[in-house]
């Protein structure tokens, strides 16, 4: 856990005299170490021996405790506090609960990190780990704030589980943290870790057992999926096949692995089969321009060039730079003898990449087909009303 460099301005360390040692609680105190005294408002950066209290003298060990990881005598005021205030650790949960709730999210920290020393259980590190996960909340941009203060929620609790290791609670909060960051493997570890502490099957493990049980599906279900793909690219598509129509059978709306299958089954030229495959998978995800390209391609291998030309229409729209799809389209369209069509998405094309050789090659092939000779790129300009307007009542044509 990191300090703040302004919070322990106010601090001022004082030496007590030697008769001072005493035994209070069975701790003693040591005349020879230097003491922390938190001033006030009223002590102006001064402080008189007759203002020191009980009351600031905890007050500043506090202070050092929660912000001076470093300082060596941590320990010694730990033991302090504790013997002056038996119950310091539940009373400042309970103000750092009040002032976070209030908003004050600076004092809640200092609060809670000053519990974490006094009285490190899980539920202490938890707290100030909830509490940073708040504060990144704020940050709804997922910026600067958001990581800093989730990677310090993080960092809490993996402090925490350092310091009581196999914490039924912390293993749980962290397996959740990184579920909730999409790192499903990592989370798998901890949560696998929390079920094997000792403890009642109530509704927490319960839950859990669930989660974890979905993970590891889905897990396999990631693996199966990446089988069949590296299959399909090693040419082994009849292998992909068998495994992707096992994994449909138990999971009939996973669109990828209908996306994969109609790949294999393309690639094998079965375009009917694959062009099945390929709607089955769009009817379970939103519109991509992949799988209106691979409809395409079946659509023309069976000889329905104009539905081709409508699934490549569709796809360009969900991707309008895609300079493989638009000269897809405009081959279509010049092979059809479609010329002004064909222009328009060679025109589309250029404006993406000049000198992409197929590009090339299609504007020889139009010039060829057309005896026209293609200049310089067309670059449309779009007007709104009130600029034609305007160009209008200065007489200028557009």
């Amino acid at each position: 856990m990191h300090a703040h460099p302004n919070e322990l301005k106010d601090i001022v360390f004082i030496t007590l005299p030697a008769s001072s040692k005493r035994t209070i609680n069975d701790f003693t105190i040591d005349p020879s170490i230097e003491i922390p005294v938190q001033l006030d408002e009223k002590s102006r950066g001064t402080l008189a021996a007759e203002q020191v209290s009980i009351e600031l003298i905890v007050a500043g060990m506090l202070k050092i405790l929660a912000w001076d990881p470093s300082h060596p005598h941590r320990s010694y005021y730990r033991s302090f506090v504790l013997a002056a205030q038996p119950t310091a650790a539940e009373e400042l949960n309970i103000a750092a609960i009040a002032q976070e709730q209030k908003g004050n999210h600076l004092f809640a920290e200092e609060l809670f990190r000053a519990v974490c020393i006094l009285e490190p259980q899980g539920t202490s590190f938890i707290n100030l780990a909830t509490l940073y996960s708040k504060i990144a909340a704020q940050d709804t941009a997922k910026g600067e704030q958001y990581d800093t203060y989730q990677q310090q929620a993080l960092d809490t609790l993996t402090e925490g589980l350092s310091i009581i290791e196999d914490d039924p609670d912390l293993l749980r909060e962290v397996g959740y943290f990184h579920l909730y960051q999409g790192n499903v493997e990592v989370a798998r570890t901890f949560l696998e870790r929390y079920l094997e502490t000792d403890g009642v099957m109530d509704e927490k493990r319960t839950h859990t057992k669930k989660i974890l049980a979905d993970i590891n599906a889905k897990l396999a279900d990631d693996e199966t999926l990446m089988a069949s793909y590296d299959a399909i690219h090693m040419n082994k598509e009849e292998e992909a096949l068998a495994t992707l129509d096992s994994f449909l059978g138990s999971n009939p709306t996973v669109w990828n692995a209908w996306f994969l299958k109609g790949w294999a089954l393309r690639r094998l030229e079965r375009y009917d089969e694959a062009r099945f495959s390929f709607l089955k998978a769009l009817s379970y995800t939103t519109a991509s321009s992949d799988l209106y390209n691979e409809l395409a391609i079946c659509s023309l291998e069976l000889g329905e060039r104009a539905l081709a030309k409508e699934y490549l229409n569709t796809a360009i729209d969900l991707d309008e730079e895609n300079i493989t799809l638009l000269s897809n389209l405009a081959y279509l369209h010049l092979a059809d003898e479609e010329l002004d069509l064909a222009r328009e998405f060679l025109e589309r094309a250029r404006a993406v990449d000049e000198s992409d050789p197929v590009i090339e090659q299609l504007i020889a092939d139009y010039q060829t087909s057309t005896g026209e000779l293609v200049g310089s790129p067309v670059v449309q300009q779009y007007l709104d009303t009130e600029e034609v307007m305007h160009h209008l009542e200065r007489g200028e044509e557009q």
